[in-house]
Parts: C-alpha cells; sequence; structure tokens
C-alpha cells in the first residue's frame, strides 16, 4: 500500500478531531470533558462530526491543487468513513 495514501487517511481522521477540539477549549471556551460529557447527546453528536469534517473538505482542495493525488485520495477516504458513521448514527 503507499505511504501517501495512508499518510492522507490519517490526516483526514485527525484533522476533524483536531478542529473539534480548538473550537470546544478556544473559541467556545468550555473544558473539553465536560462538553463531551454534559452538552453531547445522540441527537446532535453526527451533527457536530458533519461540521467538523469542512476541514477535510479544504485538505482535499489543498492536496489536490498540490499535486498529491493520492494523500487526497487517502483524506476522501476518510471522509467517506465518516459518512458511513454519521449514516450509522443518525438511524441507530
Amino acid at each position: 500500500m503507499n505511504t501517501d495514501l495512508i499518510k492522507g487517511v490519517f490526516i483526514g481522521f485527525l484533522a476533524p478531531i483536531i478542529l473539534f477540539v480548538l473550537v470546544v477549549v478556544f473559541y467556545l471556551g468550555y473544558e473539553l470533558s465536560f462538553f463531551i460529557n454534559e452538552l453531547i447527546t445522540d441527537y446532535n453528536l453526527p451533527i457536530i462530526i458533519s461540521l467538523t469534517l469542512f476541514v477535510n473538505l479544504v485538505l482535499f482542495l489543498i492536496k489536490f491543487q498540490t499535486n498529491k493525488d493520492e494523500q487526497a485520495r487517502g483524506v476522501l477516504f476518510s471522509t467517506i468513513l465518516y459518512g458511513v458513521v454519521i449514516v450509522y448514527l443518525k438511524f441507530l
């Protein structure tokens, strides 16, 4: 398996998590443990995941413009896997 593809998948999985932490801690001013334990419910978890996936769109476009096609493919693959999780959580 290509290392650039694996790097793209890894970046695609971590970027939404990092964005979530940055928004919750620095922009909203909550403690991360309080936000996760008290404010995330079964209803809004798919919505939160969906909103954090916009960073993958930006990463995909950056990787595609810089001709790193395998990494862009990895980011797209991780976004699709996040989509499967969202659909599962939505209809659980």
